[in-house]
């Protein structure tokens, strides 16, 4: 794992350890992955309209601590020496928030529809989600087709993808996280072992945690609660193309097959990541697998019309 510290707001020592016998409801992390004007803008628009923890996620050699402290002395940095995956910065965030519940943006985005009521409803029910993506808006204003379904294309994983519905009192499954944004359940993200930093690759980092979930219970869903837009993005445009690790994801998505109600192993040739399979998927995934791929894909709800 890249190695990383905290820089933490500026408050008193008192302060600091009450804070420890306390739990936050949410906290919100912050991809610095564009400008320093972004950051800069993202983090004042932050701090005046969100009243609650900020964590910056960024590299040692984009930051000069002291000007950011002084500027910004309410907000926290995670600081990676080297460039990670996506998944590390969240997982560091994970483990350094201490709230109930996070939610993690990019600093080329912007936060324009956040209902928190009806968040933290949803997040609070009996049968919550893992994760709550949000809807992203273009830069022409268009929702984006960030909607992903289950679908396998010759032996490869090739997600269909769809339009969130214009119906605001909808939740429509997602197999995982675009981008990894979105509003998280921070224990039981850990408690799924949060993202594989071993796949490298945005796309299958995110796919493999998506399918984990649901494979084991747990959905992932879009609602209009939640949007973000890119000012200047007219799409989004994901790299699925092979990556190493990716013969992890498909050992734990595929290799486990539900027949005649009983879960059974079988690799999915010809990726098969060997250790994997007899340490992880044969000891422990198979008694803990609920449903399998093929059948998450022949009962998925997706929306009437695919992009």
């Amino acid at each position: 794992m890249a190695s990383y510290r905290v820089m933490h707001q500026m408050q008193d020592v008192g302060f600091r350890i009450s804070a420890l016998y306390r739990q936050q409801q949410m906290a919100i992390g912050i991809l610095d992955l564009s400008t320093k004007e972004d950051l800069v803008e993202t983090l004042r628009w932050y701090t005046e309209n969100m009243n609650m923890p900020l964590y910056v996620i960024t590299l040692q050699s984009r930051i000069d601590e002291a000007d950011w402290q002084d500027e910004f002395p309410d907000v926290n940095f995670i600081i990676f020496k080297l460039p990670a995956t996506t998944g590390e910065y969240i997982n560091a965030f994970a483990d350094e928030c201490y709230a109930t519940y996070f939610l993690v943006v990019r600093t080329d985005s912007v936060l324009v529809a956040f209902d928190g009521e009806r968040l933290m409803h949803l997040m609070g029910e009996k049968n919550h989600p893992a994760i709550i993506t949000p809807v992203m808006i273009s830069s022409s204003l268009e929702i984006l087709p960030t909607l992903r379904a289950p679908y396998i294309k010759g032996r490869q994983v090739d997600p269909a993808s769809f339009t969130p519905t214009a119906d605001a009192d909808v939740e429509e499954d997602n197999l995982y996280p675009v981008m990894e944004l979105g509003l998280y359940d921070r224990a039981l993200f850990q408690r799924l072992r949060s993202y594989d930093t071993l796949i490298s690759g945005e796309f299958y980092q995110a796919m493999d945690f998506g399918v984990r979930c649901f494979l084991l219970g747990h959905r992932i869903f879009t609602t209009r609660a939640l949007a973000i837009q890119f000012p200047r993005r007219i799409s989004v445009i994901e790299d699925r193309s092979l990556c190493d690790g990716v013969n992890r994801f498909y050992t734990k998505a595929l290799s486990v097959r539900r027949i005649a109600g009983k879960n059974v192993v079988e690799k999915w040739k010809p990726y098969v990541d060997k250790e994997l399979l007899n340490d992880e998927v044969k000891k422990k995934q198979v008694m803990l697998q609920k449903t399998d791929f093929f059948t998450l894909m022949k009962n998925w709800k997706a929306p009437e019309s695919s992009e």
